[in-house]
């Protein structure tokens, strides 16, 4: 759909030129005070997300001179990566955005500086491993090699963290040759098999807490939004996209164990007062059981990847099943709105007419936009297209500001919200390149050649794969 596609891309041309024109080279945009700021490390967080999505809407001058910016000598990502600045950074965080963002613009030009710049970045991050369990710690600090967990998770390191590395490590050796990097996330999955979780948990499913120090998981909760929520994903993503798992069927059998586990124990059925109508849900095991976040709404994604080459035909269907209700849950947490946006957090509370928000903001999110690009390549339903289209007009309506850049809200159940004055980097880098992509054909970034990260960044595959779209007939 080219109108709409275009109309997404001028969105993305509009953001970017909003960051350059007085943010470049800081994380990110606050639009309304027109101003850089830096959450990330001050890595450019938003220019090293934007690279890859520039590049597939065809924005070529933009990415050009983001590219040529980033690649200075004096860019702060260089000076970063080569150890001169004294800086404590997230390792998640610089890994998916920032690790993800070279990566994928390596595999989609070539550009061998930028594979330099990545293997360079990566070494610095490689201090943060050395634990006694070599389960990475959750900060370091790239000059020094300190590394350091969090104090408000009593310095454990967090599932969804040290969870969600193997995809960007093993690529950057495959692309490198230099085994190193996959080998230390390689271990750090052999030691999440191999740690034994309390009773109570059920069999394929972990806490979200681990303690890098004693080896030890710390505490019972588990969940598939915050703290959990991408170590599912790449379950599925690591096996069906690198040479090196082609025969290592244990992440495969690790994704389907947990998908049993997570059907039986975490999906719940609320019913609406008003029609008996029934949405599908993922809640928290330990936590609030009638709550689910937007971040779980990445979950009908990952379910139509499991779909292609499951075991049995019965469980591909199942999956895609598991996808479309899901995502029907997620796009109603949109629709139920007055400002067409969903809530970060809402609970389906019995006897109630739609769901009830409880941590109100909006800040950009892509999962829900993200679910529906894949159920529409997989199905070629046009439903979800519609909806998709239904979400970015009204992400145009709220997050739009007057200069250009865009901007979350504070509350999704007030018309003519406050914004919250912050343009997120994975706005950019994943809510709408998935937007663009859910309007391109699909033989644009085909789901048998690319497989995304979990900040949207796509690497090439280099394990032959069933396609997605044939895996189960719909």
């Amino acid at each position: 759909d080219d109108v709409k596609r275009n109309d997404i891309k001028s969105a993305a041309r509009e953001a970017f030129a909003a960051y350059e024109a007085v943010a470049m080279g800081h994380d990110e945009l606050a639009p309304v005070s027109n101003r850089g700021v830096d959450d990330f490390g001050g890595f450019g967080a938003t220019l090293v997300d934007s690279l890859d999505t520039l590049y597939v809407m065809g924005l070529r001058e933009e990415f050009t001179r983001a590219l040529m910016y980033l690649k200075k000598r004096d860019s702060a990502l260089s000076a970063l990566a080569r150890g001169e600045v004294n800086r404590d950074v997230s390792v998640f965080e610089t890994n998916i955005r920032i690790l993800g963002g070279l990566l994928s613009t390596y595999d989609l030009t070539g550009d061998a500086d930028v594979l330099e710049l990545s293997e360079t970045l990566a070494s610095r991050l490689s201090a943060a491993f050395q634990t006694p369990s070599g389960v990475p710690r959750s900060f370091v600090n790239v000059k020094t090699g300190h590394s350091f967990g969090l104090p408000w998770v009593g310095k454990a390191s967090i599932l969804a963290d040290f969870g969600s590395m193997h995809l960007e490590w093993a690529t950057l050796s495959a692309r490198a040759r230099n085994p190193i990097y996959e080998a230390h996330t390689a271990a750090v999955f052999d030691k999440i098999m191999a740690t034994p979780v309390a009773s109570s948990t059920p069999t394929g499913l972990f806490p979200v807490l681990f303690n890098p120090e004693t080896g030890a998981w710390v505490g019972q909760k588990v969940s598939f939004g915050s703290l959990g929520d991408s170590f599912y994903e790449y379950l599925i993503k690591c096996w069906r996209s690198l040479d090196a798992l082609h025969e290592a069927d244990a992440w495969r059998r690790a994704f389907d164990a947990a998908m049993a586990a997570m059907k039986t124990s975490l999906l719940h059925t609320w019913k609406t007062s008003e029609n008996g109508e029934r949405f599908a849900y993922v809640a928290p095991l330990g936590g609030d059981a009638t709550s689910m976040e937007h971040l779980t709404c990445f979950m009908p994604g990952m379910l139509v990847l499991g779909g292609a080459e499951a075991p049995t035909q019965a469980l591909a269907a199942d999956y895609v099943q598991m996808a479309k209700d899901i995502a029907r849950t997620c796009v109603a947490m949109y629709t139920s709105t007055p400002t067409g946006l969903s809530a970060d957090t809402v609970q389906f509370v019995a006897n109630a007419t739609s769901p009830t928000f409880t941590v109100r903001k909006s800040i950009q999110r892509p999962e829900t936009v993200e679910s529906l690009f894949y159920l529409y390549r997989k199905t070629g339903d046009d439903t979800y297209r519609q909806q998709a289209w239904t979400i970015f007009q009204a992400m145009k309506r709220n997050y739009r500001t007057s200069n250009g850049g865009w901007q979350g809200i504070k509350d999704v159940s007030v018309e003519h919200a406050q914004g919250d004055d912050k343009q997120q980097s994975f706005f950019l880098a994943e809510t709408l390149k998935y937007l663009y992509l859910t309007f391109s054909d699909g033989e644009t970034m085909h789901l048998d050649e690319w497989v995304f990260n979990t900040e949207a960044h796509p690497f090439k595959i280099t394990k032959n794969v069933t396609t997605v779209e044939a895996a189960v007939a719909m």
